[in-house]
């Protein structure tokens, strides 16, 4: 599965020119990197500054069984299949002093990995290898053991990954930008991919055509891991943000092998929180449930209140959902409370409505506040639905909401209302 196709936005880097260095004389340079690194990119900007014969191939996922496939369709001659000695020299004989390319080595034949350290004592050979792989322990250590350079492609950094995503979606304010650099994690062409997509999804059925594309690829390379591992990516994913590798299972060592997070101390995080996001997605919906409510039971409550009703255990999530409240932010103060009038099956009682609607206006959100205050009577609900008005630029219909809050109201109420009544403009005046 091709990446992206189109990476003419993406600008050499180090690595390239570290293994342009490196084949100036026969030997092996082996690229690696997480779906999306751009492996492919910079093997054909390798390709394009060497000067000589260049003979391109590699590995098909569908085809990785057939023996010297790879090798075969750089070549474009049939070769020898019965012997790895005798296959090196029909490659090395045509070879000779050009380039052999050989892309997705991952799903190269283990006839043709076999002969490349044989090969490259004569040949000069740069080949890709996506992180997660499946390739034999034995072979893998040959690989490395017979390379000249084995050269890992970093992430972009915030600042490259923010000019890239703008290339790519010239009109996506500065905030799109921002999140699309930090969703995909610097790979390239996961940025890429994700810029394109700002904006089109809205009222289309499913991800965008770009996205699939590339969370197919990933969900590929995902398979490759173990259950374990691809389980710690998918708690990744739905939590969301690093998390201490005791919350992540047995996991987390290959996890961190495949170089899709890194460790500091015993905290995980992903390289690209995108990835993650896609091991969740592979979960069945089952699946999705029983993590999340693991989860919940190991994570603060103000997180515990979400995965409960991820789970679909409602009630829980509602009485987590109110105490954790107490404790929080004004922001998350606002999350926890519209989370809990909006679980289904669970009739948000009018106290809470009406902290929930409190909370959401102190946080700017006067949509919120009105949809929680929907049909709740009383003079409290009045007046703050009257600031939610007011906040919304509509001064008649907050006029309207406080002509029914009378005198007889406590001072509390009969003060906030009058504080709102202030605030509204009279008809002519240049606020």
């Amino acid at each position: 599965m091709p990446e992206v196709s189109d990476t003419t936005a993406i600008p050499p880097s180090p690595v390239v020119a570290a293994a342009i260095a490196a084949l100036r004389h026969p030997g092996l340079v082996v690229l690696t990197g997480a779906p999306g690194a751009g492996r492919t990119t910079a093997l054909r900007q390798i390709a394009g500054a060497f000067r000589g014969p260049v003979l391109s191939g590699g590995g098909l996922a569908m085809l990785r069984t057939t023996p010297a496939f790879a090798l075969t369709r750089a070549v474009r001659v049939r070769l020898p299949c019965h012997d790895v000695a005798l296959l090196a020299e029909a490659v090395r004989s045509r070879v000779r002093a050009g380039l052999l390319i050989l892309d997705d080595l991952q799903w190269a034949d283990p006839l043709t990995v076999g002969a490349l350290p044989a090969l490259a004592k004569h040949c000069r050979i740069a080949v890709t290898l996506r992180l997660p792989h499946r390739l034999p322990q034995e072979a893998a250590a040959g690989l490395r053991s017979a390379a000249t350079a084995w050269l890992p492609i970093p992430p972009l950094t915030p600042k490259a990954a923010i000019t890239l995503a703008r290339q790519a979606a010239p009109g996506a304010s500065p905030a799109a930008l921002a999140a699309v650099a930090a969703r995909s994690g610097g790979l390239p062409l996961t940025v890429i991919s994700l810029a394109r997509d700002l904006g089109r999804s809205g009222g289309s059925a499913g991800a965008p055509p770009a996205e699939r594309t590339l969370a197919h690829a990933v969900a590929s390379a995902l398979a490759d891991l173990p259950r374990p591992a691809r389980t710690a990516c998918a708690a990744l994913g739905l939590l969301g943000r690093p998390a201490d590798a005791g919350l992540l299972g047995d996991g987390v060592g290959d996890v961190l092998a495949a170089g899709l997070a890194e460790a500091t101390g015993t905290l995980i995080t992903p390289v690209s929180p995108y990835t993650c996001e896609v091991a969740a997605g592979l979960l069945d919906p089952a699946e999705r449930q029983v993590m999340h409510r693991r989860l919940a039971d190991l994570v603060p409550p103000s997180e515990a209140a979400r995965h409960l009703a991820a789970a679909g255990a409602n009630a829980e999530a509602y009485q987590v959902a109110i105490a954790a409240a107490d404790q929080a932010s004004t922001g998350e103060r606002a999350e926890l409370l519209l989370l809990a009038c909006d679980l289904p099956g669970v009739p948000p009682q009018a106290p809470v409505r009406l902290a929930a609607a409190e909370a959401a206006l102190a946080s700017g959100r006067p949509g919120a506040s009105l949809r929680v205050l929907a049909g709740l009577a009383g003079g409290p609900a009045a007046v703050l639905r009257a600031e939610a008005h007011l906040q919304r630029g509509a001064a008649e219909a907050a006029a309207a909401e406080l002509a029914g809050v009378r005198d007889t109201g406590s001072s509390d109420l009969t003060a906030a209302r009058d504080r709102i009544r202030l605030l509204i403009p009279l008809p002519g005046d240049p606020r």
